[in-house]
């Protein structure tokens, strides 16, 4: 015959099963987090990868960026005016456009309000100006303190 269960040992067994349960619990949760962690690196790898500002940021030059649509009389009217600061001054500058009609989640992403509106970034990518509406090639390399030269400003 075995011995009868004790208070002090139903007490253990208790114990043990209740550390075991917390044990297997820490490592369900440890996994999921590790599993969550792991993944929130590739989502924001991909959503840069979608992202012309972003890899134009990466690029170490400052930026323009300008949010507008093909439909829009005045962001026509910017074409032409970042066309010719990327042809003059794209050793100096990067110049990128956007079509809020085809791509919407930029309007979002980058809390655009009105268009044309042009953001500016500096060599680290730090947005340092705004401008809504029309805006000379002048004016846009001032407010990215570039000098209209390639001169030192």
């Amino acid at each position: 015959m075995s011995p009868e269960p004790t208070k002090e040992s139903s007490a253990r067994s208790y114990t043990l099963v209740v550390a075991i349960v917390f044990l297997a619990a820490t490592a369900v949760a440890g996994a999921a987090a590790y599993t969550l962690i792991r993944r929130v690196p590739d989502a924001q790898s991909a959503a840069v990868a979608g992202d012309a500002v972003q890899q134009a940021l990466r690029l170490g030059k400052p930026v323009v960026a300008e949010f507008g649509a093909n439909s829009c009389e005045s962001c026509r009217e910017m074409k032409l005016v970042l066309g010719a600061l990327a042809r003059e001054h794209g050793e100096r500058v990067t110049v990128i456009d956007i079509d809020l009609l085809k791509n919407t989640a930029y309007a979002s992403r980058y809390k655009i309000q009105l268009i044309p509106t042009q953001v500016f970034f500096d060599v680290q990518g730090r947005e340092i100006g705004r401008h809504m509406g029309k805006i000379s090639g002048n004016e846009i390399l001032a407010k990215l303190n570039l000098s209209p030269t390639g001169r030192a400003p």
